[in-house]
């Protein structure tokens, strides 16, 4: 007789996975999780804020506390979260040709009606990546963390980088493909402009100058 794995119990809905998924982000910034700051990042009103995480609270996702940080059994649901997440927008643009810019919205949508098996059956068909597409961590398959990585604008002139990670940001991925920057591309870090602290970086010789507003959301890591 077939034995099947085990389900989480964990009641989850689309706005409880946009809360846990804030929450772990704020975590791995090194932001304070306030009910000011959940409610910045949703766009919502803090009394919302407030009767979520009493929600979230009771069900032993974040500590009964000020400090809104997640549980471990919190950190374990997100992390799962977002490789499902992930998993989705590897197979949209891999399988199905979606544009790295187009994918997030629809794989927020898919992650929520991925139960474990087809979150097995997806992980295996794809080869179990390790990256999605914006080179964001599947935490299902690879033990690294955001913490082996560095901004661009904290980068040190003279040393060699791979961009390894972008913000899935429409906007960010718009501007990094008409500057010819990919993750994986292996950079040569020149300097800072005095002026504005753009970023003057060469990738295969060619010298680019990146906006220091982008230089926030694109991650590297020193090779």
């Amino acid at each position: 007789m077939m034995i099947r794995k085990k389900q989480e119990m964990t009641n989850l809905n689309p706005q409880k996975e946009d809360y846990l998924i804030t929450i772990f982000k704020l975590m791995g910034e090194g932001e304070k999780v306030t009910n000011k700051s959940i409610s910045t990042h949703l766009n919502l009103a803090p009394p919302s804020v407030t009767e979520m995480l009493k929600k979230l609270k009771k069900e032993g996702l974040v500590t009964d506390d000020k400090e809104n940080q997640l549980t471990e059994e919190g950190i374990k649901v997100t992390k799962k979260l977002l490789s499902k997440h992930r998993l989705w927008e590897y197979f949209l643009e891999n399988e199905l040709g979606f544009s790295w810019k187009d994918i997030h919205p629809i794989a927020n949508d898919l992650q929520s009606v991925t139960n474990d098996d087809l979150l097995d059956k997806l992980n295996a068909y794809l080869g179990y990546p390790d990256y999605c597409p914006h080179g964001s961590i599947i935490f299902i398959n690879n033990e690294e963390t955001p913490k082996d990585l560095l901004k661009m604008s904290e980068a040190v002139p003279g040393k060699s980088y791979i961009i390894r990670r972008i913000r899935d940001d429409k906007d960010l991925l718009t501007y990094c493909e008409s500057m010819g920057i990919n993750i994986a591309d292996k950079i040569q870090f020149i300097d800072f402009d005095n002026f504005d602290k753009t970023a003057i970086i060469r990738i295969d010789s060619i010298e680019k100058r990146i906006s220091p507003k982008a230089c926030g959301d694109i991650y590297l890591k020193e090779v």
